[in-house]
């Protein structure tokens, strides 16, 4: 709904306006100032003899600032029409000599991501300006640097706090994406001293959460985190109550991260919860599946830290997202969600009558991973998933066709292919240990083919000395080693 803000002197002339288009006042409804709207509304002001644009905080419009125009029907109608999302109406009602029209026009280009040629950027305002060169699909494209000037100019000359509020969200937001993480929350709080409107408010403490979060490193400042999530938690309130559910529920998703470093399980599982119910209820498919998704790594990750009851509800809730993720629409995530679900079956505490089951579904998950995740075209994963299968595969009873042992030290095999110590010591270093493991559990044919094997182990733990750095991971090589000079003694 558009609610259009007016006095007693607008109020009967507006309406004739509205109610001249058929079932517009479906759509648009008059309102006298200080008359409650539903907090979902779009608005426009009439002031005066004047039409005003209100500002658009939480993004259900490109961020192009319209400038006052005079008060007639055409002007009306055409900024109702693209208030709506019915551009192509809307430029009927006026002239292309008009410069709402010309304003119309690259507001959306900006929506569409049409072209926008250089002779289209006339007397635009610096806001404009800016988010047209960030935003728009201009040719050639100026540098970050620039843009950034352009930002700081538009900063400077803004007519209002809102606008300067508006004008910093946006600022924010290139920050953000240069992964200028510092800089954004430092210009983030200077903002927010400055911002006047609760509205302006919440967007820049939004940006400022997404900043801090992404700035946080190991190990976690629980701190810094509780801080986050109470203006997270504050931001999600206001959005809920000015029925932006949509954003609401995508801010639910990003505090059910942070109670989770923050190890507070049924806090993130309520957030994320509160994101599932939106997205089901607005019928967004896609976001749904990640929202699916991002609760069963919770259930996954509570699984693995002291309760195991867990593990079916987990397992549950990665199946739910296959319904969103399907093999030949979303193949990335459907591999994705196989790995996860190979490894959840490999850890579920099972009686032995059961194992066989999950072992069988283990396998069954691991073949449909490594089936996207080509040596050839997703090197790192296809590493990570031979690594994890050949780990899981240590476990696996008996099987009548095969040795899962071999099966599962060729699959290291072609794991350290990939890890090489060059691009990945850490991870070459854990297949390493896991395939030393590994050793002890496997049959030697006779003496030499038994001396061959220790000697290549005594190799492999060594070369995890000259990997890596980590106490924890060196103390597991020099076992490895006092392991095998103690065979070496007795032998």
């Amino acid at each position: 709904m558009i609610t259009i803000l007016t006095t007693t002197d607008h109020e009967f002339h507006i309406k004739e306006i509205v109610d001249s288009v058929d079932r517009l006042n479906e759509l648009v409804q008059v309102s006298i100032e200080n008359t409650p709207l539903k907090k979902g509304d779009k608005l426009i002001r009439v002031e005066g003899s004047e039409i005003h644009s209100t500002i658009d905080w939480f993004d259900t419009e490109p961020p192009y600032l319209f400038p006052s125009v005079e008060l007639n029907e055409g002007n009306l109608l055409a900024l109702l029409f693209y208030k709506i999302g019915n551009e192509q109406q809307a430029f009927q009602y006026i002239s292309e000599s008009n410069t709402l029209y010309k304003h119309l026009l690259l507001a959306t280009k900006l929506k569409f991501d049409y072209a926008i040629e250089p002779e289209e950027l006339f007397d635009l305002s610096a806001h404009n300006k800016a988010i047209l060169h960030h935003y728009g699909n201009l040719s050639p494209r100026i540098s970050f640097n620039e843009l950034r000037e352009l930002y700081v100019n538009a900063l400077q000359q803004a007519s209002s706090a809102d606008v300067k509020s508006y004008t910093a969200k946006h600022y924010l937001n290139l920050l953000l994406d240069a992964q200028l993480f510092e800089d954004t929350i430092v210009a983030s709080e200077a903002f927010l001293k400055e911002a006047k409107s609760e509205a302006a408010q919440i967007a820049l403490s939004m940006q400022w959460c997404t900043a801090s979060f992404k700035n946080l490193q190991l190990p976690y400042d629980s701190h810094r985190l509780k801080s986050i999530l109470t203006k997270q938690e504050e931001c999600i309130q206001y959005l809920q109550s000015h029925d932006l559910h949509l954003n609401a529920a995508l801010l639910a998703m990003e505090a059910c991260d942070v109670a989770n470093f923050l190890g507070d399980f049924p806090l993130a599982k309520e957030h994320i919860n509160t994101a599932i119910k939106i997205f089901k209820e607005e019928e967004a498919t896609e976001f749904l599946g990640e929202a699916g998704l991002k609760k069963a790594h919770l259930l996954y990750h509570w699984s693995k830290n002291g309760s195991p009851q867990y593990y079916k509800a987990a397992i549950n809730a990665f199946q739910d997202t296959l319904k969103v993720f399907k093999k030949d629409t979303y193949p990335d995530y459907f591999a994705e969600v196989q790995h996860s679900l190979a490894l959840i079956y490999s850890e579920i505490p099972a009686p032995p009558d059961e194992k066989p089951m999950w072992t069988a579904f283990c396998a069954s998950a691991f073949k449909e991973a490594l089936e996207f995740y080509k040596q050839e075209s997703h090197p790192y994963e296809h590493a990570m998933v031979c690594h994890n299968y050949a780990t899981a595969l240590m476990d696996f009873p008996p099987a009548k066709l095969h040795n899962n042992h071999e099966k599962a030290y060729g699959l290291f095999e072609k794991a350290l292919e990939i890890r090489t110590a060059e691009k990945y010591p850490t991870e070459r270093a854990l297949t390493l240990l896991n395939q030393l493991e590994l050793g002890w559990l496997m049959h030697n044919e006779d003496e030499k083919k038994e001396e061959e094997r220790l000697q290549s182990m005594r190799e492999k733990a060594e070369e995890v000395k000259s990997l890596v750095k980590d106490e924890n991971l060196l103390n597991r090589a020099e076992e490895q080693l006092e392991k095998l000079e103690q065979l070496k003694t007795i032998i």
